[in-house]
């Protein structure tokens, strides 16, 4: 992507910001981290706007999905990483942000409406893939029945906040649930109250994703 590329993509992703803010669907918290984040870039500050798209990222904005994957696609703030790109963009168009999916498809028509309903595959593991090795995630389950944790992942939602993975143990594959990315044990630690009540069914404990990365079957 070439510089002028970066510019007009990002010149789509403010008028969009724009047309959002009056969405009755976004908190006033969110539009606020997000105004930092672009005040951020437009500061000339792409490590610090980094951070806080990731961590809105995380927690399923679809706008901030798609202003990550730009950074990583030229290595502005991040280290340049095409499969990170890919990853966010994806999900970004996965969560209807029309941007992402004209992205994605370049032959694809102008959709008339800002939301686009379409479906992406996310492989198990992706998204632990894509988070920072140095940060926590809390493990909710583990299973050596995949259809028991994939069915828990898909009923409460987690495609964008959390993930499942495969590890062996004496030859067998386990299957276990992660859902929240946080900097540091305690801000885990701390997430744990205040997870939804089907979160906690089986008591989350916390894992490094480092640890998690390695042992990942992919």
């Amino acid at each position: 992507m070439s510089m002028s590329d970066y510019v007009s993509a990002r010149c789509a992703a403010y008028r969009v910001f724009s047309a959002l803010v009056l969405s009755l669907f976004i908190s006033g918290v969110a539009l606020a981290d997000r105004a930092q984040a672009l005040q951020s870039e437009s500061q000339g500050n792409y490590a610090k706007a980094a951070k806080s798209w990731l961590q809105l990222a995380n927690e399923g904005d679809p706008l901030a999905q798609y202003n990550l994957a730009l950074l990583y696609r030229i290595g502005r703030g991040v280290i340049k990483d095409s499969q990170l790109y890919k990853y966010w963009l994806s999900m970004s168009a996965r969560s209807g942000f029309a941007e992402a999916y004209i992205l994605l498809n370049n032959q694809a028509v102008q959709p008339t409406n800002l939301r686009v309903h379409i479906r992406i595959q996310q492989d198990p593991g992706s998204w632990l893939a894509a988070q920072n090795p140095s940060y926590y995630t809390l493990q909710l389950a583990s299973s050596t029945r995949k259809a028991q944790i994939q069915k828990y992942y898909e009923e409460n939602g987690l495609a964008g906040k959390g993930d499942y993975y495969v590890s062996r143990r004496s030859g067998e594959d386990w299957y276990s649930l992660v859902y929240g990315v946080y900097p540091t044990v305690g801000d885990a630690k701390a997430a744990i109250d205040a997870l939804p009540a089907p979160l906690k069914k089986w008591s989350p404990w916390v894992r490094n994703i480092k640890s998690i990365q390695r042992i990942m079957v992919r």
